[in-house]
């Protein structure tokens, strides 16, 4: 095969499965976006700020549940057997998570006017089987991204956010009906999902020692970086749900949510790109100048691409940010939060293919050191300005954070790849 069908092959595939997914994240963050403007229209910001107080605690325990694993499983060429392990300790792993999300709630300080209050206590309650559903729905995307067929993601999160339309559209729904709304519509996307399976693989849990050596501890650095980047991303909002009043936390945590939907382009992205480079590497140990210079091109294409959609991006944001005083006057205030956070987007872009390109390197160590300095400085500058200045100071502490993880990482990657080319 020429080079040509090569490349040509190859941008196929990225292109389909990154349409399918962009096209499953549109119905799912247009889900969201429609629950989030339904709620902030009702509720205003102090009601949408305790919906947001619910589903930003539970969310972090889905990256948690993740924990890497998908990356692992990944690089195994028996995906048949090895997915039931995964399956098996996401299970094990994300029941877990349930009990210890109940626990740190009960040991944080209770609120009346700000902070989490008896209605947001009830909300992360009635909320947490979500970790569980959201789990089962990571592990399916597993093997969809193993066979690349996204697609079948896509009918899943369709099916479930029908449900939850359906069920956050009554004009009675408040923030608790409007957190189970969300909750059944995760757990038909999830059983969906699990369905949708069994067309690739046997439907079954498997948990042994071979499920800890294989996937649980090779993933362990990928893991804690994840865990690192999680508490830096997330950090912002519960400093400000502790420190400053609940409306802060709806005008902040909408401008978020519309930032948020523009992050799935480099994810779904890197989603398409990761199997391509790690086939691209399959045979470095007899280091193949071809599998190189292929190894390569997909990263310089890869650049290329996130680097325009991010730019095209961020002058959408911008100029879109004024829509956002539509829903409510009282959002006036997430207009500036927002066109501060759509800077950071080439940040994001960018640290996304650095972050992926590394994982197919095996340098998960690496990206710990990374990530956990970045999250020292986050956690720090957070806790000094947020209190001071509010939200505003999270969006700018979470710009400057990504463009300090771009340019280490960057570095770190041209070191790995100047090596990769010596050795040749």
């Amino acid at each position: 095969m020429t080079r040509y069908n090569v490349d040509m092959s190859v941008k196929k595939i990225v292109a389909i499965n990154t349409v399918s997914q962009l096209i499953g994240k549109l119905i799912g963050a247009g889900t969201s976006f429609v629950v989030a403007f339904l709620l902030a229209r009702r509720l205003g910001a102090e009601g949408y700020g305790d919906f947001t107080k619910i589903t930003t605690f539970v969310a972090p325990f889905f990256l948690l549940a993740d924990f890497g694993l998908n990356a692992i499983f990944l690089q195994k060429k028996d995906d048949k057997g090895w997915w039931a392990h995964l399956l098996g300790l996401r299970v094990a792993g994300s029941t877990i998570l349930i009990f210890l999300a109940l626990a740190i709630l009960a040991f944080l300080p209770h609120g009346t006017n700000q902070g989490y209050t008896a209605l947001v206590r009830l909300g992360i309650v009635l909320f947490v089987p979500a970790i569980l559903f959201q789990a089962l729905i990571t592990t399916s995307n597993a093997l969809f991204q193993k066979h690349l067929r996204y697609s079948m993601a896509t009918i899943a999160i369709a099916a479930g956010s029908f449900v939850t339309i359906l069920l956050v559209l009554p004009l009675s729904t408040g923030v608790l009906a409007a957190t189970l709304a969300v909750l059944v519509g995760t757990s038909v996307t999830a059983a969906i999902s699990l369905v949708l399976v069994k067309r690739h693989t046997l439907l079954s849990v498997a948990l042994s020692r071979q499920s800890v050596t294989g996937l649980l501890v090779p993933s362990i650095p990928l893991g804690i970086t994840l865990l690192f980047n999680l508490v830096y991303f997330r950090a912002d909002n519960y400093i400000i749900t502790l420190s400053r009043p609940t409306v802060e936390v709806g005008v902040y945590g909408l401008a978020y949510k519309v930032f948020e939907v523009a992050l799935v382009v480099p994810t779904f992205f890197m989603n398409a790109v990761y199997p391509l480079l790690l086939s691209a590497k399959a045979n470095n140990s007899t280091i193949q100048q071809f599998n190189t210079q292929h190894f390569l091109r997909i990263i310089k294409k890869s650049f290329t691409f996130l680097v325009l959609s991010s730019l095209l991006l961020v002058v959408a944001l911008w100029a879109t940010a004024p829509l956002l005083s539509l829903i409510k006057q009282e959002f006036d205030a997430s207009i500036s939060a927002l066109r501060v956070l759509s800077l950071g987007l080439p940040f994001f872009f960018l640290t996304s293919l650095t972050m992926w390109t590394l994982i197919a390197l095996k340098k998960q160590w690496t990206l710990a050191g990374i990530y956990g300095a970045s999250m020292v400085f986050n956690i720090f500058a957070n806790i000094w300005l947020i209190p001071v200045y509010g939200y505003m100071a999270a969006a700018w502490v979470t710009v400057v954070s990504e463009a300090v993880v771009l340019v280490v990482s960057s570095l770190y990657l041209r070191r790995s790849l100047t090596y990769v080319k010596m050795i040749e």
